[in-house]
């Protein structure tokens, strides 16, 4: 008689908490929260603009920056300026605001549009793909369910291409990725491709895919770890190719 008590309020319970709506400002400290309220009410255009928006800040930063980056702010630019005066007004001889590098302000441009397109395009083309295996296992689970599951995943891929950026932008050393044991060794070693495979962000990417896919998916345990495992595949064969 008091388990039937029971059965209601724990029913009534765990509606309430699907009621509520994702949060990604506490994803990294919940993911499993998270996933679990996607299932009951997917979201994914504010996550995803917060996404770009990280990304976008860790294109920027290197231009406004310019040590390394593509605005080279010299010394010789604030210190060589010379002024003199003249019907009581100063004219500046040389401009303090450094040399432009126009060709390298034009390369890094298109090269912030691409990154940004491929963080764009993650999340719809995985959500196209884990629907499909769904379908597989006679899944009914809906396209927005797994594409809010993928931008919220790929949040933790922002967060580490912004650091990079950042920790590139201070040492001027473009090209390190400080988050993979591959910045130990050179690109011409033999394993340099699996070593940027195990970059931080990445591995974390591939876990909360996992995890997402059996909590907001309902995937079985097996399935999940071998798409996470296709996609750590995946990044590989992109690394290898990506040193040829």
């Amino acid at each position: 008689m008091e388990q039937l008590k029971q059965r209601p309020y724990d029913h009534d319970h765990e509606e309430f908490s699907f009621s509520k709506k994702p949060n990604i400002f506490t994803f990294i400290v919940s993911p499993i929260k998270q996933f679990e309220r996607i299932k009951g009410e997917p979201i994914a255009f504010g996550p995803m603009f917060l996404i770009l928006g990280l990304v976008l800040i860790g294109l920027i930063i290197p231009a406004i920056v310019g040590q390394g980056g593509l605005v080279d702010f010299t010394e010789a630019g604030v210190d060589g300026e010379e002024f003199y005066a003249e019907d009581s007004f100063y004219f500046e001889e040389e401009s303090t605001f450094g040399n432009i590098d126009l060709e390298g302000l034009t390369v890094g441009f298109v090269s912030g549009i691409i990154v940004l397109a491929l963080f764009a395009a993650v999340p719809p083309l995985f959500a196209l793909l884990f629907m499909a295996f769904a379908r597989m296992q006679n899944n009914r689970v809906s396209y927005g369910k797994l594409y809010s599951m993928t931008v919220f995943a790929l949040l933790s891929s922002a967060i580490g291409f912004l650091y990079l950026m950042i920790m590139n932008t201070i040492n001027g050393t473009y090209g390190y990725v400080y988050t993979a044991p591959s910045v130990f060794v050179t690109q011409e070693n033999l394993f340099y491709p699996l070593l940027s495979t195990l970059e931080v962000s990445s591995i974390a990417f591939i876990i909360l895919i996992v995890i997402g896919l059996m909590k907001t998916a309902n995937f079985h345990r097996l399935p999940a770890i071998a798409i996470g495992g296709g996609i750590f595949a995946l990044f590989f064969v992109m690394n290898v190719l990506g040193g040829l």
